[in-house]
């Protein structure tokens, strides 16, 4: 199963650290560097010197949502060409609104298929 596109620096972003851990580990095995952080504080402490290509973001996390990393992101230059994707629980149509208007390019669905996450690694996606 090995990855279609050059190698990508991707964060994977959730509080649940097994969720993290295990997509991070899966992206690893594909050719990608690919590291798990635990939380949204933490995501936005270490985007600056890891300086991700691409970034998974769990949206329900306390203190800091993947809706606030996804905005403080935008905001700096460096991140405007990230590819931020939503890996949520949350399908609703109103979350998907969201995600769509707050600076995420994709929105996948917990559990997401390992086909899927790579699918959206690709430069045309």
């Amino acid at each position: 199963m090995a990855s279609q596109t050059p190698p990508l620096r991707i964060m994977v972003v959730d509080d649940n650290r097994d969720a993290a851990d295990i997509v991070a580990e899966f992206l690893v095995i594909s050719g990608h560097e690919a590291i798990p952080v635990y939380g949204g504080a933490e995501a936005l402490r270490m985007a600056d010197a890891f300086a991700p290509d691409v970034v998974f973001l769990d949206l329900g996390m306390p203190e800091v949502s993947g809706f606030q990393v996804a905005s403080r992101l935008r905001q700096a230059s460096k991140f405007q060409g990230t590819k931020m994707i939503a890996l949520t629980a949350w399908s609703d149509e109103l979350t998907r609104a969201r995600t769509r208007n707050g600076g995420f390019d994709h929105h996948l669905v917990k559990p997401a298929s390992l086909d899927d996450i790579l699918g959206l690694l690709g430069p045309a996606t």
